[in-house]
């Protein structure tokens, strides 16, 4: 059945009111209309999610995989703009980005807020970088675009789970929406919730911003804490479907997963956000996930839907007019299957950045490609194994260490490790410091040991502009436990042998 067709049906199904599983008071409180959840993310390469197969990594990614089995998975859409302020509103209202435009209602006017809102739809929002719904709908948000660093800086998950919890089944159908800062970093989410590091700063100042992306190990490294944030992403969004199930709304409900942009990580390239042809392949792509009311069957899209569209087609799935013109086109039209390339406007909207899909599409594999080479696939533990020189002494008993006169490291936060308590929360599974006493070009193989038993392997660096060696690594999450630990860093020789340069 054509993608157009099932929508149709499902939502006739919908429409009639015709029943399927959930309670009877669940039932006798469902809206007229059907409910819609937008989920927003931030950030986030959408071929992140995919293994060595091309599919979903549901090793790692389990939920978004159980998601893509009940929706329709748009595994070629791609932005339409590489900067927050301007990537998220075109979102909302399916409009290009101009210059000179703010994220708020004043250069906004029109929005799926309005489009639903107008037709009797109650509105729930957490904008996390934008203030775009009306105030005769949204009487209680701010007018104000939120400011972004401060949301970054803390309280991600504490708000996405009040978010969470205002979702309630009601007579009245409601539009749920929510802007998501994750997975952009800070990076300091781990897949169980548990944060690998104190809020505040990175433990090396600057591995995270430009001086951290000139060492491909480095680089690597960032990745590595990227996904593992994107798994506690993967475990929100469980607790999403978890909710609408228990609300008995799940069902019955329009939900759309998508993300405002993606993110590059070229080794030696100053600009992870700013789109280029040589970027366009990790830039681009996000993910887009449309579950329609009723749908119960997965079904994986071709079309090159674009943010532009996600407006549109929720307008088209609910079968509301959106009483405005839109660049964007329903999803699920001929005229995004009609599509042949791949375009997005510059951030100085000097140039567009165009490339055919077949094209766009060979890159992407590649990138997928290096990704597995370098950080695994399945599970996680492949992530902490597959990076790093000497991988084959993960595991084993430390021994016959020396600690020579000279050289000698720090360990960052060093004291966090006597004092393991995971009911706060807080694993300190990065292992990072200085390496002092050495030269400006030396680096060197590494090994972290946790209580006597190797645990990772890694390179030391230098961040770009420094003289001071550095290292960074990390251990899995059950390499430590509750109370006291002892972690200690070591160099391996070209001989083998293991150099104590560190312990707590």
């Amino acid at each position: 059945m054509r993608p157009l067709a099932t929508i149709a049906l499902v939502l006739l199904l919908a429409l009639c009111g015709c029943s399927c599983g959930g309670s009877s008071d669940a039932a006798a409180k469902r809206p007229k209309h059907p409910d819609a959840v937008l989920i927003v993310f931030d950030e986030f390469p959408g071929d992140t999610l995919v293994g060595r197969d091309g599919r979903i990594d549901a090793g790692r990614f389990p939920n978004f995989a159980a998601l893509a089995g009940d929706a329709t998975w748009f595994h070629n859409a791609h932005t339409a703009y590489d900067s927050t302020t301007k990537a998220v509103p075109l979102i909302l209202d399916g409009v290009r980005p101009h210059p000179g435009t703010a994220p708020i209602v004043r250069d906004h006017p029109h929005s799926i807020f309005t489009a639903l809102g107008s037709r009797g739809y109650r509105i729930v929002t957490s904008e996390e970088a934008t203030a775009m719904c009306p105030a005769r709908y949204c009487p209680s948000e701010r007018r104000r675009r939120p400011a972004i660093l401060p949301n970054l800086k803390g309280g991600r998950a504490e708000r996405f789970g009040k978010f969470v919890r205002s979702i309630h089944a009601s007579r009245r159908p409601t539009l749920y929406m929510k802007h998501v800062l994750l997975p952009h970093g800070p990076w300091i989410y781990l897949p169980s919730g548990d944060r690998m590091r104190p809020d505040g700063p990175e433990l090396l100042p600057g591995m995270q911003t430009v001086p951290g992306f000139y060492d491909d190990y480095l680089t690597n490294h960032n990745e590595q804490r990227y996904l593992l944030q994107l798994g506690f992403v993967d475990r929100l969004l469980g607790r999403l479907v978890a909710r609408l199930k228990r609300q008995g709304m799940y069902d019955d409900t329009l939900l759309v997963v998508t993300a405002d942009h993606g993110f590059a990580w070229q080794v030696g390239v100053p600009t992870r956000r700013s789109v280029s042809e040589s970027n366009v392949n990790e830039l681009g792509p996000v993910p887009l996930f449309v579950k329609a009311p009723r749908q119960t069957h997965g079904h994986v899209s071709n079309a090159l839907a674009q943010t532009l569209d996600v407006t549109p087609t929720i307008a088209d799935v609910l079968n509301v007019p959106l009483g405005y013109r839109a660049d964007g086109r329903s999803a699920f039209s001929h005229a995004v299957r009609a599509r042949r390339d791949v375009s997005l406007t510059t951030r100085d909207f000097s140039a567009v950045v165009r490339m055919t899909a077949a094209r766009w599409k060979a890159q992407r594999r590649a990138v997928v490609r290096r990704r597995v080479r370098n950080l695994g696939s399945g599970d996680w533990a492949s992530l902490y194994t597959s990076l790093g020189p000497n991988r084959q002494l993960i595991g084993r008993d430390v021994t016959n260490a020396r600690n020579p006169p000279g050289t000698r490291a720090t360990i960052s936060l060093s004291r966090s490790f006597t004092r393991v308590r995971r009911s706060r929360g807080l694993v300190p599974c990065e292992i990072a410091g200085r390496i002092h006493d050495s030269g400006p070009a030396q680096e060197r193989n590494l090994a972290v040991a946790v209580n006597g038993r190797i645990e990772a392997v890694g390179r030391s660096f230098h961040l770009k502009g420094e003289t001071t060696e550095s290292y960074a690594v990390m251990v899995p999450e059950d390499a430590l436990r509750d109370g006291r630990n002892t972690v200690e860093v070591f160099e391996v020789t070209d001989e083998g042998a293991m150099v104590l340069l560190a312990r707590s």
